[in-house]
C-alpha cells in the first residue's frame, strides 16, 4: 500500500465551533491517485461543513470525502477545513480509522494517536479534585470495604498452602477460586491445597444471608461461614486480595459481610467493537475480584452482529465484520479492514460456564427495535416498503429501526429468542428498547394499520406494543426481559423484569415508583466510556456535559434520601456500563475502567454509613495499586497520584 500522511489542526472559533484544518501529504516517492478519503468522525449528528472536500457517502459515523484533485505528486498536500457546530473536547473526538481508495485500491494513511494528540485544541489544565485527609482506613487491601472488619493482634503465614476442610454445598468453591488466580497476569499461587497448609475451614451457616459471609482469619486457622457458594467466593476473593501480596504477612481479622444490593453489574458492549473470547474472559475474571455479579453482555448493534443463530445462519455470514466495500460500512475508528467476529454457541456456553464458577450471572442484549443497521441491511424484509419515514438516529443512521406491524420481525425475533435461551442460563434477556429515532414509523402504512386496529393515537404506544408481543415471545421460553429507561416512559409493559435508568437519575425514580424493578446506571455516574477529566489527553466521551471522575463514580447513591421503602425496594442495585465506540484503540480498556470499577464494586456493596471518599483514595494508594501493578493492569495512573 503506498503512503500518505495525515495531520489535522484544530482551533475553536469565535461561534464555539471547531475548525478542523486536513492536510493530506504525499510523503512517498510516488505519485498517488485516490478517488477520496475516509475515515470515522464519531459525532455523526452534529453538523459539520466541508471546504475544498464534497461528501461522497455518510452512514452513521463514516465519511467519504472526494478531493479536487484525484493525483498527488510527491510532497503535495491536500488540504481542506471542516467546521464542526461544537467543541471537540478530548482527542479521541478526532477522526478515526483513517484510508484512501484509487478504484478498487486500498491506499494507507497514516494518522496515529500521537498525531491526535498534538492537535491540542485547548490547553486545559487536568481536574484535580480536592480530597480530604483519610482518617478511617481499613489498613489491609481488600476492595470493596466489609461492612464490618475487626482487627486483632498477629500474622498469619500462608505461604504453606491450604489443608482444606469442606462441607458438601461448597465442593467446588475452592477449585473455582485457583482457576480465578490461574487466570489472572501475574505468577500467584495462593491458592493450593497441602497437607502442611493452613487449615482452611468452609463452613454451612444457614443464618446468613445469600452472598453474606463471615471471614476469621488468626495465625492457626482460616474460617469462613456462608450460607450459599457465592458467600464462599466473596470470602476467598477477600482472603486472595488481603494475602496474594504477601503470604506470610497476613493481617489476623474477623470479617462480617454482606452486599447492600443485590444486583452489583457490569456492561460491556462488544458489537462497536469485537471482544475476543480471552478478553471477554479476563473482563469477567476482573470483575469477579471485586465482587461484581452481574455481566450484561451487549452483543448486537447498529454495526454488527456477535450471536450465531442456526436458524439464521446468514447472520454471522455477513454482518459480523465490516469495512470498505462489505455490507457493513466502517465505524467508529474500524477502518478499510475490520475482521469483526462473532461468539458461536459454544463460545456463549463456555462464557455462561465461566461466569458462573465466578458467581457471575451472564444478561445476553439483543437492542431492538432501534440499532438494527446492519440487521436490516442484511435482511430488509424487517422493512416495509411503503414506509415513508424519514427519521436519523442518534448514530446517524437512516434506516435501523424493526418496523412492529410486520409478522416477519416476529418470526425473526422467536427464532433468535429460541436458541438464546437455550444458551444462557439467567431468567433475563435485555431488549434493549433504547433511542428509537423521531420520525420512524410515522409514514408506514402497516403501523397506521396497526395504529387504527388498536386506538393508538402515537408511535410511542406502538413501541409499548412491540415491547409486548417481545415479552410474550420471551415468556414462551421461559424469560423475563431487562430493558433500558424508554421502555418504561412510552407506555406499560410486564414489570417482572428490569429497567435500567441510564440518562439520568429520573427515569429511573419514575420507574420504581410505578413499580418496575430498577437498576440505576447514570451515565454521569457509571459510564467507563466517558472522558474521566476535562484534558484533552484523556480518552472518552463526554456527550453527558461532564466528567465522569473516580470520585464522581464514588460519591454517588442511587436511593434518594428521601424515596419511601415502599419505592426503594424496587431500586436493585447499580451497573457500570462500558460502551466500546472509542476502544478501537484496546489499549485503553483498561484506563477507562480502572480504578472506576473499583469504586463502582464498592458503592453496589458498601452500607452508606460506611462510604468515605477520603478513605477509600487513600487506601487504594497504600494498599491496591500494588496489586493492580502485579495483575498487569493499565489502570489511569493520575488516580494515584
Amino acid at each position: 500500500m503506498q503512503q500518505l500522511k495525515l495531520n489535522i489542526a484544530a482551533e475553536i472559533n469565535d461561534d464555539k465551533h471547531t475548525e478542523l484544518t486536513f492536510t493530506l501529504a504525499n510523503n512517498s516517492p510516488d505519485t498517488i491517485k485516490l478517488d477520496k478519503l475516509c475515515f470515522t468522525f464519531i459525532y455523526a449528528r452534529i453538523k459539520k461543513t466541508y471546504s475544498n472536500a464534497k461528501i461522497l457517502k455518510q452512514v452513521g459515523t463514516y465519511y467519504e470525502l472526494e478531493p479536487p484533485n484525484k493525483v498527488m505528486l510527491e510532497g503535495e498536500e491536500w488540504q481542506f477545513t471542516c467546521i464542526v457546530e461544537t467543541i471537540l473536547n478530548q482527542y479521541t473526538d478526532l477522526p478515526a480509522g483513517v484510508f484512501a481508495v484509487n478504484g478498487e485500491e486500498l491506499v494507507n494513511v497514516e494518522y496515529s494517536k500521537a498525531d491526535k494528540i498534538a492537535a491540542r485544541i485547548v490547553d486545559m489544565a487536568d481536574d484535580v479534585e480536592p480530597v480530604e485527609i483519610s482518617k478511617n482506613s481499613r489498613r489491609v487491601n481488600c476492595f470493596p470495604l466489609p461492612n464490618e472488619m475487626v482487627h486483632f493482634s498477629g500474622i498469619a503465614d500462608l505461604s504453606r498452602g491450604f489443608a482444606l476442610n469442606t462441607d458438601g454445598i461448597f465442593a467446588d468453591s475452592f477449585d473455582n477460586a485457583v482457576e480465578i488466580e490461574r487466570d489472572f497476569d501475574g505468577d500467584y499461587n495462593l491458592f493450593r491445597l497441602s497437607n502442611q497448609g493452613i487449615e482452611l475451614n468452609l463452613i454451612a451457616d444457614d443464618g446468613l444471608a445469600s452472598e453474606a459471609y463471615r471471614l476469621k482469619i488468626d495465625a492457626q486457622k482460616i474460617d469462613i461461614w456462608a450460607a450459599d457458594a457465592a458467600g464462599v467466593h466473596n470470602a476467598l476473593m477477600s482472603l486472595w486480595q488481603m494475602a496474594a501480596l504477601d503470604k506470610i504477612n497476613v493481617a489476623c481479622v474477623e470479617i462480617n459481610d454482606a452486599p447492600r444490593f443485590e444486583w452489583r453489574g457490569q456492561h460491556l458492549d462488544v458489537a462497536r467493537q469485537f471482544f475476543s473470547m480471552d478478553e471477554v474472559k479476563r473482563f469477567i475474571n476482573h470483575m469477579a475480584l471485586y465482587k461484581l455479579n452481574k455481566f450484561h453482555w451487549h452483543l448486537v448493534d447498529d454495526e454488527a452482529w456477535r450471536v450465531e443463530i442456526k436458524a439464521l445462519p446468514q447472520l454471522t455470514e455477513q454482518i459480523t465484520s465490516r469495512g470498505y466495500g462489505q455490507m457493513v460500512e466502517p465505524s467508529y475508528g474500524s477502518g478499510a479492514k475490520d475482521e469483526g467476529g462473532f461468539y458461536s454457541q459454544q463460545d456463549m456456553i463456555d462464557i455462561v460456564a465461566y461466569a458462573a464458577k465466578r458467581n457471575i450471572e451472564v444478561i445476553p442484549e439483543i437492542d431492538i427495535p432501534g440499532h438494527c443497521h446492519a440487521l436490516i441491511k442484511l435482511m430488509p424484509e424487517l422493512l416495509e416498503a411503503d414506509d415513508a419515514s424519514e427519521y436519523t438516529s442518534v448514530q446517524g443512521y437512516k434506516e435501523n429501526c424493526l418496523n412492529p406491524a410486520l409478522p416477519q420481525t416476529y418470526d425473526m425475533l422467536d427464532k433468535v429468542f429460541c436458541e438464546i435461551s437455550d444458551i444462557f442460563t439467567s431468567e433475563f434477556i435485555h431488549i434493549g428498547a433504547d433511542e428509537r429515532a423521531h420520525g420512524s414509523w410515522e409514514k408506514s402504512p402497516k403501523v397506521a394499520e396497526l395504529m387504527a386496529e388498536y386506538g393508538y393515537n402515537s408511535t410511542e404506544q406502538v413501541q409499548t406494543h412491540f415491547l409486548k408481543q417481545v415479552q410474550e415471545i420471551a415468556d414462551r421460553y421461559g424469560k423475563k426481559t431487562g430493558a433500558w429507561e424508554e421502555a418504561s416512559e412510552q407506555g406499560d409493559i410486564k414489570k417482572d423484569g428490569y429497567i435500567v435508568s441510564w440518562k439520568g437519575v429520573e427515569a429511573g425514580i419514575n420507574a420504581a415508583e410505578r413499580g418496575y424493578n430498577v437498576v440505576m446506571s447514570p451515565a454521569q455516574y457509571c459510564y467507563f466510556d466517558m472522558a474521566h477529566s476535562t484534558d484533552f489527553d484523556e480518552p472518552g466521551l463526554t456527550w453527558t456535559g461532564g466528567r465522569v471522575s473516580l470520585q464522581n463514580v464514588y460519591n454517588y447513591d442511587p436511593i434518594p434520601k428521601d424515596i419511601s421503602a415502599e419505592i426503594a425496594v424496587h431500586f436493585k442495585g447499580i451497573q457500570g456500563c462500558l460502551w466500546s465506540e472509542n476502544l478501537y484503540d484496546k489499549s485503553i480498556v483498561d484506563h477507562q475502567i480502572f480504578p472506576r470499577m473499583i469504586a463502582l464494586s464498592e458503592i453496589c456493596w458498601v452500607e452508606v454509613t460506611h462510604k468515605n471518599y477520603a478513605d477509600f483514595s487513600h487506601d487504594l494508594k497504600q494498599y491496591h495499586q500494588p496489586m493492580l501493578d502485579g495483575l498487569n493492569i493499565q489502570y489511569r495512573r493520575k488516580d494515584f497520584k
